[in-house]
């Protein structure tokens, strides 16, 4: 045998070899062993697992050797799932789906209560079934019986990422808690334990909010009424405290 046809011989098999392989993952995904026998579901609290399978809507027989990036994406457009992911074991033949859940951080009123995330995304949370102690977010000036699509939504997002700093800087602040509203100037309005009311203009300061909070101490201690304490920090370089009922501008 020549040297050229050695050559073309050798270049022959290495072809076919490399064919078989791709073709290898083919073949395996046709096989009964390599079908998904389990179905697993992992960083869900919300969602059942059952709900996030059928998201999922795996075909009937799936292969381990699958292409699954797709049902990763599909999963990824709920409204309730931030991320997603797909794997697959070899042995047993199994399939894992992880996923990671939106967060909900307030609850925003209108005709009812609606769970939204950081971003302000309305979030398909059961109240009934899941008891979230959240603050509850108002926009003041527009009607209590506004539905989802009239928020304004940009607002909704401030005041809700405006919560989570000042919750990570002083969580002191957003355990007090109950309630927040903002108007349409710019105005934010918390009621604390009830009976205290803190005016500010966001973003507020974790400086100014910590003289705030201090100055309220200071009243707590001091006061000889039941009257309701609002302090408002939206001066510069002062905080002002008074008396009164507290909740509405």
């Amino acid at each position: 045998m020549n040297r050229r046809l050695r050559i073309w011989l050798i270049f022959g098999i290495v072809v076919a070899g490399l064919s078989a392989t791709r073709k290898l993952p083919e073949h395996l995904s046709r096989m009964e062993l390599f079908q998904a026998r389990q179905y697993e579901v992992e960083g869900n609290h919300y969602l059942t697992k059952e709900m996030v399978l059928e998201l999922s809507s795996f075909p009937v027989r799936t292969s381990i050797f699958d292409d699954l990036g797709g049902i990763a994406l599909r999963l990824e457009d709920h409204e309730m799932i931030l991320n997603a992911s797909v794997q697959s074991n070899w042995w047993p033949a199994k399939i894992v789906v992880t996923i990671e859940e939106r967060v909900p951080l307030a609850l925003v009123a209108g005709p009812l209560l609606v769970p939204v995330d950081r971003e302000g995304n309305i979030l398909p949370i059961d109240l009934g079934k899941y008891r979230l102690d959240l603050p509850l977010v108002r926009v003041k000036g527009s009607s209590e019986a506004q539905t989802e699509e009239e928020w304004d939504e940009d607002q909704v997002k401030e005041m809700v990422l405006e919560l989570e700093r000042l919750g990570l800087d002083n969580p002191f602040f957003t355990e007090a808690l109950s309630e927040v509203a903002i108007d349409q100037d710019g105005n934010a309005e918390a009621i604390l334990d009830r009976d205290v009311v803190l005016r500010f203009r966001p973003p507020l300061m974790n400086q100014v909010l910590n003289a705030g909070l201090a100055a309220l101490e200071d009243v707590k201690r001091r006061r000889s009424t039941d009257a309701g304490i609002v302090i408002d920090l939206r001066f510069e370089d002062q905080v002002v405290v008074s008396y009164g009922e507290g909740g509405g501008w």
